[in-house]
């Protein structure tokens, strides 16, 4: 599986991606030396603990995390899984097309709470949480220990 263009220019050059979900991939981490740069991706919704655990079964320290949207194939966007990011993203981005989806008004409901939410840091942390949680795309970039 590659990565989405707009994934592809935050891993650096030559860097080894990696889906944990892939039974070679421990493995492949495992014999990589100290210091290398390695990119974890996950395309499922929950990404987020999965990620985190193969990073500390892989002995990969976490550098960063991304929350690709709206989907891993999909991907157009990529934004930092932090509570500023995605405070802006659901501030910016958020929103339905008038009279265009189906479900309209409860989609503009949800999106207008989630934007009162993430007024908030507090609420800005459990939009991102709720994120985390529910995007199926995802991408980790760290170093092996």
């Amino acid at each position: 599986m590659t990565l989405p263009a707009a994934a592809a220019v935050l891993v650096p050059s030559g860097t080894a991606v990696v889906w944990p979900s892939d039974v070679h991939a421990a493995t492949r981490v495992r014999a990589m030396p100290s210091g290398t740069t390695v990119a974890l991706a996950d395309r499922r919704p929950g990404g987020r603990g999965r990620l985190r655990r193969a990073a500390g079964r892989l002995e990969v320290r976490i550098d960063a995390e991304y929350l690709v949207l709206p989907t891993w194939r999909m991907g157009t966007f990529v934004v930092s899984d932090d509570p500023d990011a995605v405070r802006w993203l659901v501030e910016t981005f958020v929103t339905t097309p008038p009279r265009v989806a189906l479900g309209h008004a409860l989609a503009d409901g949800a999106a207008r709470l989630g934007r009162r939410a993430a007024d908030s840091r507090t609420g800005a942390a459990a939009v991102q949480r709720l994120l985390g949680a529910l995007v199926p795309g995802r991408l980790v970039i760290g170093t092996r220990t």
